[in-house]
């Protein structure tokens, strides 16, 4: 099986909401530049209230938008079920990162209804190298 990511280094994806309808656009990974040193990866952060990005290639994890430190990772239980099959990864061994198509907490409803790869907002696709 071959995940998006996989032969590019930087990748889209959405997370969305199916209990109210919070749709994000998210560009994950890195690019040939800072790949070494740079994984933009979903987290939830607390100061913003929404879902955004934190390079995990650097500790402690903080919110690309506000530089908080306050922020939540995909794999911790009060985000995340535990279910549904990896549909998006990036980077190789123990290090990889990976989503599933489960069920994540929603930042604005608090609902376990949050999906990332669904494209239901209809984004463009971007891979990038």
């Amino acid at each position: 099986m071959q995940f998006k990511g996989e032969n590019t280094v930087g990748f889209s994806t959405d997370a969305h909401c199916f209990a109210c309808g919070y749709d994000i656009f998210l560009m994950l990974g890195g690019n040939r530049a800072n790949h070494t040193t740079y994984a933009a990866w979903p987290v939830t952060c607390k100061m913003c209230a929404a879902v955004t990005t934190a390079n995990f290639k650097q500790s402690p994890l903080t919110c690309q938008e506000c530089d908080s430190g306050d922020v939540i990772p995909p794999i911790d239980p009060q985000w995340w079920k535990g279910d549904g099959d990896v549909n998006e990864n990036w980077g190789m061994g123990r290090n990889a990162l990976t989503l599933t198509n489960g069920h994540y907490r929603c930042p604005k409803c608090d609902e376990f209804e949050l999906r990332f790869g669904t494209n239901a907002g209809n984004h463009a696709m971007i891979m990038s190298d």
